[in-house]
C-alpha cells in the first residue's frame, strides 16, 4: 500500500506528476542500507525532483532544508525517501541513474499506470507488484469539491488543508501572491514531501481566475 495512490485530476495534469519512493525492506535490504540510500538521494537530486523528503529529517524541499543537510542526516539504516517529479523525462532519468547504480534497494514509482508501465518496458524493468486505488468510499459528501482535492490529494498524509488551498486561491485571484509563491505556501506543510508545487502552480493559474467568491 502507498499513500501516493489517491491523487486526483485530469489525465493531462497527472502526466506531470510522478512519485518515486526509495524503501529499504526489513529482512531483504535493510541492513547496511544507509550509504546506499544516501547515494540514491544524490542521484535523485541530479534528476531534478520538484519535492523530496527523507524520514531522517521529515522536512520537504520548501521547509528551508538544504541538500547537504538531507544527505548528512542519512546515517541510520532504514531511511526512506519520498520524492516527486514533474515530467516523464525527469523520472525516467532518475530511474536510469538508479538502475545503473544497482544498490539493491526497493524502488516504488507512482503515476498514471499506462505511463509507468511504458517507462518500465523502456528501461527493461519488470514491476513485481502493481497497486491501484479503488477510490474513496463512505461519506463522500463530507469531502471538499473535486477541484480542491486536486491540490489536497498531492499530500499523501492529508495535511494540506482544503481551507489553506481556498485561501491561497483567493490570494492569487486578488494578486497578493504569484501562482508559484502560493503553490509553495501549500507545499510547506506536506510531511511526506510528495506535494508537487509545479503542478500546483499550473492548477492555481487555471483555477484562480474562475473560482467563485461565494464558494468561501
Amino acid at each position: 500500500m502507498t499513500h501516493s495512490l489517491h491523487r486526483e485530476g485530469t489525465l493531462e495534469s497527472l502526466e506531470k506528476d510522478y512519485v518515486l519512493f526509495v524503501y529499504p525492506a526489513r529482512g531483504f535490504n535493510y541492513k547496511g542500507s544507509a550509504p546506499k540510500v544516501r547515494r540514491l538521494v544524490e542521484l535523485l537530486y541530479l534528476a531534478g525532483p520538484v519535492n523530496m523528503c527523507v524520514t531522517t529529517l521529515r522536512r520537504n524541499m520548501y521547509s528551508g532544508v538544504k541538500p547537504e543537510e538531507v544527505l548528512e542526516s542519512i546515517k541510520v539504516e532504514g531511511a526512506r525517501v519520498f520524492s516527486v517529479f514533474d515530467s516523464r523525462e525527469k523520472v525516467k532519468d532518475a530511474l536510469i541513474r538508479i538502475k545503473q547504480a544497482d544498490e539493491g534497494i526497493s524502488i516504488m514509482v507512482s503515476g498514471v499506470t499506462d505511463s509507468v508501465r511504458e517507462l518500465s518496458a523502456e528501461l527493461g524493468i519488470e514491476p513485481y507488484m502493481i497497486n491501484l486505488s479503488l477510490g474513496v468510499h463512505g461519506r463522500t459528501d463530507l469531502l471538499p469539491p473535486p477541484d480542491i482535492r486536486e491540490f489536497t490529494t498531492m499530500c499523501g498524509h492529508g495535511v494540506v488543508s482544503p481551507n489553506l488551498v481556498r485561501d491561497v486561491i483567493r490570494r492569487v485571484r486578488a494578486g497578493k501572491v504569484t501562482e508559484w509563491d502560493g503553490s509553495v505556501i501549500i507545499a510547506e506543510p506536506c510531511a511526506c514531501g510528495i506535494y508537487n508545487p509545479v503542478r500546483s502552480a499550473e492548477l492555481l493559474r487555471e483555477k484562480a481566475p474562475l473560482y467563485a467568491v461565494d464558494r468561501w
